[in-house]
């Protein structure tokens, strides 16, 4: 799908409001290829976007574009969540990490940040809205005085490669910087630093149901 240019004097990157739930659900589905009436367990509800907002309102980010008839359009969306879990323990799955999609994890007084999810809808990527929903989780980690943010990357490049290597070569040779995964590659050259592979992290096909443990450390963190 060719993507679409936005006016980016209309985007705006805010923390994530009750009254975007709606957008942000469909947001995620058409992110992630799933059909507005699919049935779809690991698909993000209203409801669970009001618990994230109440749960930790500072970590929800939402990239929202006025179109020409004054209408407001979700274009992206983040989700995280606060964790003394540190990355330096053996990753989990994703459901496990977080708890439920409405982050019942959350841990107020969590050192480390967690990102539980990230979408912007196809036809508007290329237009700078991911790179600006990094910045806005980079600053938060710095505000709260965070050790660092980490996450699972999604191996989403892998399907090209099925046929050739299981998922685990795939990942290390992505790792290694001798594979480009449109995920994985994308987070390190942003600056995170990928650890290892994660197994049966999270129901995605296409990433063989893996991903890539990569960590952020605030170099702004000061101890207590």
């Amino acid at each position: 799908m060719d993507s679409y240019k936005l006016s980016l004097d209309r985007l705006t990157i805010t923390n994530t409001q009750p009254k975007y739930a709606e957008g942000i659900c469909r947001t995620v589905r058409r992110a992630f290829q799933v059909d507005l009436d699919e049935d779809c367990d690991e698909c993000m509800k209203p409801h669970h976007i009001y618990a994230q907002i109440e749960r930790f309102p500072e970590g929800q980010f939402v990239a929202v574009y006025i179109d020409d008839n004054g209408e407001e359009i979700v274009v992206g969306m983040s989700a995280t969540m606060r964790t003394s879990r540190p990355p330096s323990e053996k990753a989990i799955d994703w459901m496990s990490a977080i708890g439920d999609l409405g982050i019942k994890n959350h841990e107020p007084e969590g050192d480390w940040l967690y990102g539980v999810e990230m979408a912007v809808r196809p036809m508007y990527h290329r237009n700078g809205i991911g790179t600006q929903l990094y910045k806005r989780r980079f600053h938060l980690v710095k505000d709260l005085n965070l050790r660092g943010w980490y996450a699972v990357g999604m191996l989403m490049g892998y399907e090209t490669y099925a046929d050739q290597m299981d998922v685990v070569t795939y990942g290390e040779k992505v790792i290694a910087g001798d594979l480009y995964d449109p995920t994985v590659s994308m987070q390190v050259n942003r600056g995170f630093r990928a650890e290892y592979v994660v197994t049966d992290y999270l129901d995605e096909p296409p990433a063989g149901n893996a991903g890539v443990l990569i960590v952020w450390d605030n170099p702004e963190y000061e101890d207590k």
